[in-house]
């Protein structure tokens, strides 16, 4: 008898990139708030937010490219994609959805993935070449 996989390969690199991103996502914010409280920094936490939340769609971007060999920018696209759409997910009690920082938090997000996804088909060509 053949097994049946649950979930397709190209399903699986891109969860398994989402996964990825969030634990840099945590680690950024986790190292930002530990430099925040060393030193005593009390102003807006959102551009270091933002940044940290950048991070993580890059990375996850990267990764989703690196493994699936092909459609570098589809693949960060969509990976950029899941971040802003968790985001807003998250958004959506705190009533802050429509505010101007959050928009421009998803564009930087949908950007940070395409790059990422740019990035990993970039690396992945200079490693076959060598």
């Amino acid at each position: 008898m053949s097994e049946k996989n649950l979930f397709p390969a190209e399903l699986r690199v891109l969860l398994l990139a989402g996964a990825v991103g969030v634990m840099v996502t945590a680690g950024w914010l986790a190292a930002m708030a530990a430099l925040m409280t060393a030193q005593g920094y009390s102003g807006a936490a959102a551009p270091l937010a933002t940044a940290a939340v950048g991070a993580g769609s890059l990375c996850s971007g990267w990764i989703a490219a690196f493994c699936k060999k092909e459609r570098g920018l589809l693949c960060g696209l969509v990976q950029g994609l899941f971040y802003a759409a968790l985001l807003v997910v998250l958004s959506v009690p705190s009533g802050t959805l429509t505010e101007e920082p959050p928009l421009l938090r998803f564009a930087v997000l949908i950007l940070c993935g395409s790059i990422g996804g740019l990035l990993g088909m970039v690396t992945r060509e200079k490693k076959r070449r060598s």
